[in-house]
């Protein structure tokens, strides 16, 4: 008995080079990204030691904290992808190459 052939996937392409940014803008990315990072490796490590007292004032700062840079980081990639145009995709988010300043489209 013949097996019926398999459908042949979609091939799944890789990041897209959609644009690129200035070195001031570049930087300015640079210190959100770092600046998230360290925040959510904070709050990771501070849940792993029980340390993350909900109404603490260090706590609350945190949390601010994380939301304007979350925010900043977000708006950073709309402005920078309406003033240069960059080619979107709703299930796609934008990712720069800090070396080449280079921002590619994954999907």
């Amino acid at each position: 008995m013949a097996s019926k052939p398999k459908a042949a996937k979609a091939a799944k392409s890789g990041p897209r080079l959609v644009g690129h940014v200035t070195p001031a803008e570049r930087d300015e990315m640079q210190a959100l990204y770092e600046r998230k990072n360290g925040l959510v490796e904070l709050v990771a490590a501070l849940r792993e030691n029980g340390n993350m007292p909900a109404g603490d004032a260090f706590y609350e700062k945190l949390v601010t904290d994380m939301g304007r840079t979350t925010t900043r980081f977000q708006t950073w990639w709309k402005e920078k992808g309406k003033l240069y145009g960059w080619e979107a995709s709703p299930h796609g988010h934008w990712t720069i190459d800090f070396d080449t300043r280079q921002i590619y489209l994954n999907e």
